[in-house]
């Protein structure tokens, strides 16, 4: 397992050139021989990487030529092209005349884009000295420790992937090392001695959190029970926002779910009002849906949306997806 690694040193990095990195309309790594592919396949070992660079050929952007262009974190699984394409994805395919190219796949799961002008010859020099380009481009090749550390500390933004739940706006902006997706978090330091606060009433917000995911994988259920479904955190809160945010931070980084806020009410005069709107949306959502526990409910989506805004309408003003 990725976890049972004893220092992020010691993910392999395999380098792929191809004639672009667009995870988000193929999440996919493609060959186009079967063999590769399976080579692949037996040689993966879990929590390898494979590093995306532009091939230095006509189909490749001018300024994407020999450049290094993205990370892909993947599943060793043999997939077919088609079934991580977007409609986009297959046109592009078709429109090319590429319907032959890299239909033996594995899933991707993760993307990070490399943001910056690096020429790939400058981080793997050893790898290009002792292995052939062609199959470097045909079937992917494993960088040297040394060249793989370095390509860990190199600053990258996460991508979406096609297949993959979204990632929240915020998490695809900004750089950082590609390392640090992969370290776990420094707790925080305890201190000691008396400690003197007062918690200030104010304004809350009543709110609804949707669980993005798979949600018959989630509850390990069919998929027929829940078609249509969604999972929902009921909650009040000053700051609706921020509350999303600490719930996320609780989920590991590589986690495939993510919660997201489905509906905020206008802000109550303090918390007591706040809290009895809880009461009351959680009474409602018990006797309509199905309880999973807690503040958590099963139900279909516009239902649940459309209690909500029966429940708050006496605030009469509602901010969906805040």
């Amino acid at each position: 397992m990725a976890d049972e690694l004893a220092t992020v040193a010691e993910r392999r990095v395999w380098l792929r050139a191809f004639w672009g990195f667009g995870p988000e309309d193929g999440g996919y790594l493609g060959f186009t021989n079967d063999g590769n592919r399976d080579r692949f396949i037996r040689e993966y070992q879990e929590g390898d990487l494979v590093l995306i660079y532009g091939a230095d050929q006509d189909q490749t952007r001018p300024d994407q030529r020999r450049q290094l262009l993205g990370f892909l974190e993947v599943e060793p699984v043999p997939i077919t092209d088609t079934e991580r394409s977007s409609e986009a994805e297959r046109h592009r395919k078709v429109e090319n005349g590429w319907q032959d190219r890299w239909t033996y796949a594995v899933p991707v799961k993760r993307a990070w884009r490399v943001n910056r002008r690096i020429e790939a010859h400058n981080l793997a020099r050893t790898t290009f000295a002792t292995h052939n380009p062609i199959l470097i481009a045909s079937r992917c090749e494993l960088l040297t420790p040394e060249e793989a550390s370095r390509a860990l500390a190199l600053p990258v933004t996460p991508a979406n992937v096609y297949g993959e739940p979204r990632l929240p706006r915020a998490e695809t902006q900004g750089e950082a090392e590609l390392r640090k997706f992969f370290q776990p978090s420094v707790g925080v330091t305890p201190t000691f001695g008396n400690r003197t606060f007062n918690v200030e009433d104010a304004a809350n917000r009543l709110y609804v959190l949707k669980l993005d995911g798979d949600v018959a994988n989630f509850l390990g259920r069919g998929r027929h029970e829940t078609f249509g479904k969604i999972i929902v955190k009921v909650g009040h809160a000053k700051e609706p926002k921020q509350r999303c945010e600490t719930h996320n931070s609780h989920l590991p980084p590589a986690c495939a779910f993510r919660w997201t806020i489905a509906m905020v009410s206008r802000p109550f005069p303090g918390g007591e009002e706040a809290k009895r709107a809880e009461d009351i949306l959680k009474q409602r959502f018990d006797e309509r849906f199905e309880s999973l526990g807690g503040e958590f409910f099963l139900g279909q989506e516009s239902a649940v949306l459309a209690e909500f805004s029966d429940v708050t309408r006496s605030t009469s003003f509602i901010i969906s997806g805040a």
